[in-house]
């Protein structure tokens, strides 16, 4: 293995939407009962490191509170993770937002994204930030985010742990992080739609824009490279299990060119009913997709 194998526990088929979100409420998959255990077939699995959202809407409801019940759940997880040898990466935005601060113009609004995000960091930090191994602070970095909210979020979490940034060139100045993260994916035929067909043309073109993505940024900058989340976007896990093989064939031709491509995380690392892909399906046992991102 050229790069470790990550799987990312994201809001939306974990523990599901809040109903304090802005997007929320909705259904997780069963993780909010049964996490010990599925961290521990997680990592039975060959899981070597996972991403945990922290999620703003559970642990801040409102603007000036911190939900004492919810922190003590998310320091369990990360205690239980890292008892049993899983990296812990905490994410700190995953899709949603509190809905107090969506009301207030959300990530969309210099004004309020200035005035708030870096209080929600420093939450986060001072309750958690002795006890994750990594940040990353966005999955998907929000068009228009302002440089503001990057430079605080380094100089708050900047130390012993590593803090992953976008490839965005916008917000890569050299010596305020110690990675590089992005989020790729397959671009289908059929508008995207997760049942599309998919062709060894489309595998091969896929792959070559990924190539091109890591070789670009490492061109770029100096820094090994996280891949902040993967997902196959298919749900036949027979397709979803062909583009997971093209993705990890791509990044270890990569590394064979001198690209340090040290962590990729796979979506999601525990899937919802119907879902081809993931690392394990709803029923907690392993996919294609995983079988083949987690082969030796």
């Amino acid at each position: 293995m050229s790069f470790r194998r990550g799987a990312a526990l994201s809001i939306a088929t974990t523990l599901g939407y809040a109903d304090t979100a802005d997007i929320g409420p909705s259904a997780g998959n069963g993780f909010y009962r049964r996490w010990p255990d599925d961290l521990a077939a997680l990592q039975e699995a060959g899981v070597t490191d996972i991403r945990l959202t922290l999620d703003w809407a559970r642990l801040q409801p409102k603007p000036d509170t911190f939900d004492p019940d919810w922190a003590e759940r998310f320091e369990q997880m990360i205690a239980a993770a890292t008892a049993i040898d899983l990296v812990v990466w905490a994410t700190l935005h995953d899709g949603s937002v509190p809905r107090w601060f969506d009301n207030e113009g959300g990530l969309g609004d210099d004004d309020a994204v200035i005035r708030w995000w870096p209080r929600w960091v420093e939450r986060v930090a001072d309750r958690f930030g002795d006890t994750v191994n990594g940040w990353i602070p966005f999955t998907v970095v929000p068009p228009g985010l302002p440089e503001q909210p990057w430079r605080d979020t380094w100089g708050i979490l900047g130390g012993v742990q590593p803090v992953a940034a976008s490839i965005d060139p916008a917000h890569t100045s050299p010596g305020r992080f110690s990675g590089l993260a992005t989020s790729i994916g397959p671009v289908l035929a059929g508008d995207g739609e997760r049942d599309a067909a998919v062709s060894d043309h489309d595998l091969e073109r896929m792959a070559d824009g990924w190539g091109r993505t890591v070789r670009d940024v490492a061109d770029d900058a100096d820094l090994p490279i996280v891949i902040a989340g993967f997902d196959p976007s298919h749900d036949d896990p027979a397709v979803a299990s062909r583009v997971v093989e093209q993705l990890t064939a791509t990044l270890d031709d990569a590394a064979g060119d001198g690209v340090v491509v040290e962590l990729c995380f796979l979506e999601p690392a525990i899937g919802l009913p119907d879902h081809g892909s993931g690392v394990l399906d709803a029923d907690r046992s392993l996919t294609p997709a995983g079988r083949a991102f987690l082969a030796p």
